[in-house]
């Protein structure tokens, strides 16, 4: 096989790997704790330059805590099993509406840090995002 062929065949192949980078993640925060076991929140913007809506239905940390995902309905907080993000649109994870609830830190959180989490759609993107711990 010739190597104009094989640069072909490894194109088409990864052409589904960069074809599915459609979610885009922006103003990734969370909230400084100030001991471990203190709950948290995460924040961010999530856009979906997509053709298609997509389900963001889970978050996972290296860190040895729970992640879930989270809504608000009559004032009151409750978990989700997902989160849709509309083709060509964006949705706000924010204080007082969706979010995603970080419980059982081993450690604090302090201002200025890095929690590294990744997210799961349901197209099988998976997205890393880097939050940092601010107050705003």
């Amino acid at each position: 096989m010739n190597a104009m062929k094989k640069i072909g065949l490894i194109c088409t192949a990864l052409f589904p790997l960069v074809a599915q980078a459609e979610i885009v993640v922006s103003q990734a925060t969370i909230f400084p704790t100030e001991k471990a076991g203190q709950p948290s929140a995460i924040f961010m913007q999530l856009q979906n330059t997509g053709n298609e809506t997509v389900n963001l239905l889970f978050a996972e940390s290296q860190q040895p805590t729970r992640l879930e995902l989270h809504g608000m309905h009559n004032g009151k907080m409750h978990a989700l099993n997902g989160i849709e993000i509309p083709a060509k649109q964006s949705i706000s994870l924010k204080r007082g509406g969706l979010h995603i609830m970080v419980f059982n830190l081993t450690q604090p959180i302090q201002q200025g840090e890095i929690f590294p989490i990744k997210l799961f759609f349901d197209d099988g993107e998976v997205v890393e995002v880097n939050a940092e711990a601010a107050t705003k």
